[in-house]
């Protein structure tokens, strides 16, 4: 692979990452579950489900339940290993408002680990793992990032 394709890979996938997230906050999870090939698996939180159909019925209900989230991605590495295939992680902060007061304002942070599939459709992603670095309120079930233990 060329470092023009590669890089053509790399700016593709970043704008898919995005993507996925604007309509995360837009309420478009019928829209959102097309940056996923057919037969993704994904993790969330510790239970991987199979297929757009799985995600879709995982995305909707939680989208109707908040009134307004915002999702950025940043710190994105990508490795695209051939023509077809790549791994990425990317780090995730979202904030999720639940009532008009903010009340209950939902925040998670973490680390979306993902395989990807160049499609007829562009480059999807076939696996997800989300880890979590931190959550308020906090999630201690949650699968977490492994980090280090403070050697003090």
């Amino acid at each position: 692979m060329n470092s023009a394709s590669r890089a053509e890979a790399v700016q593709s996938i970043t704008y898919m990452l995005h993507e996925q997230a604007r309509l995360t906050d837009l309420n478009k999870p019928e829209e959102q579950v097309l940056c996923f090939t057919e037969d993704v698996v994904a993790d969330y939180y510790g239970e991987p489900i199979h297929g757009r159909k799985a995600i879709l019925e995982l995305l909707t209900p939680a989208l109707q339940r908040w009134i307004a989230s915002s999702h950025s991605i940043t710190n994105v590495q990508i490795e695209v290993l051939d023509a077809i295939s790549a791994h990425s992680v990317s780090y995730v902060h979202a904030w999720h408002r639940i009532s008009e007061t903010g009340q209950d304002d939902y925040e998670v942070r973490g680390q979306y680990h993902d395989e990807w599939t160049l499609t007829a459709e562009g480059w999807r992603i076939s696996k997800r793992t989300f880890l979590t670095m931190g959550a308020s309120p906090p999630r201690p079930e949650a699968p977490s990032i492994g980090r280090r233990k403070t050697l003090i």
